[in-house]
């Protein structure tokens, strides 16, 4: 046995030209040890029900505040089955918002590699066709893999395949005891459903900016007061291109030859656009240090006292 070997710049550089481990590849992302793998011409939004966007030539790639995405490489991997390569995001990605990633292929794969990250930041990012996107270096084992991967990768069969069966609603799990353990206290049957999920919903986004090194936690409330100003300005944003979209719906039901979408179909675009939206309540509610579930259900109590003499009797 020889050992273990990583493989360098210039031995990367020679497989490619040989027409191994990187197809498609060019030799100027060879780097040190690694070789930089670039945005290929299809992604998928997991947040928007694993939907497929197809990349144009000199299009980019659209990645929304708050959206989870795999980002499909243009290089195929081409490992035999005495290789393990790992794949880990840039650090430039990471740094303007992209959740880091840490992968790998085993031995004996062949494909293109899916990039799972989140847009973890109040901004839209995007990534131009041809964008390196992750790092990967590549290691000789000692000896051949006696189980190297074998089968179909989700870019070859036009779909990324979500393991849903693993996901569960809180209605799913009923009377499972872990749950019930959580349970700090019983809670009025009306405020439950929305103060739980409203609170469960602000700490996933403030764990995940708090993970990253972005901004949610302040010394002094100048600031805090200059965060909440920003996302104030990005939840205009979000509300506009909201009402935007209803007053093209608008037209094209009120105005006789305008073109635009009906409702029906403006409601895929508008249930991401009220998403967008929460992303942004969530954040200012943590910035203002807001129960927000607790102060929707109070606010609607006020409102059932306030408007009562409108009820029929």
């Amino acid at each position: 046995m020889d050992g273990m070997k990583v493989l360098v710049d210039h031995e990367i550089a020679d497989a490619i030209a040989r027409k191994e481990l990187v197809l498609d590849g060019d030799p100027e992302g060879c780097k040190g040890a690694c070789y930089e793998l670039r945005m290929g011409n299809v992604y998928y939004d997991l947040t928007e029900d694993e939907k497929r966007y197809p990349v144009p030539a000199g299009g980019e790639v659209l990645i929304k505040p708050g959206h989870r995405v795999v980002l499909i490489t243009h290089e195929r991997l081409a490992l035999n089955d005495k290789v393990f390569a790992r794949i880990v995001s840039k650090g430039s990605l990471f740094s303007i918002g992209l959740s880091a990633v840490a992968t790998y292929a085993d031995p004996g794969f062949h494909g293109r590699i899916g990039i799972v990250t989140q847009n973890v930041s109040s901004k839209y990012i995007v990534l131009p066709l041809l964008e390196p996107i992750a790092k990967v270096d590549f290691t000789v084992l000692e000896t051949s893999a006696s189980h190297p991967y074998r089968g179909q990768h989700g870019y070859e069969t036009k779909m990324w395949p979500v393991k849903t069966e693993l996901q569960r609603t809180r209605e799913e799990l009923a009377g499972d005891p872990r749950l019930l353990a959580s349970d700090s206290a019983k809670i009025d049957e009306n405020s439950a459903p929305a103060a739980d999920s409203l609170a469960s919903l602000i700490r996933r986004q403030i764990d995940a900016d708090r993970a990253h090194g972005f901004p949610v936690d302040f010394a002094d409330d100048e600031e805090r007061c200059g965060q909440i100003s920003k996302d104030l300005v990005g939840l205009l944003g979000e509300v506009g291109e909201f009402a935007n979209l209803i007053k093209k719906v608008e037209l094209t039901t009120t105005r006789p030859g305008y073109v635009g979408t009906n409702l029906a179909a403006a409601e895929p675009e508008l249930r991401r656009e009220l998403a967008d939206v929460q992303i942004y309540l969530l954040r200012l509610a943590h910035l203002l240090r807001a129960d927000l579930g607790k102060a929707v259900i109070e606010k609607m109590q006020t409102n059932d006292g306030r408007y009562a003499y409108l009820r029929k009797t």
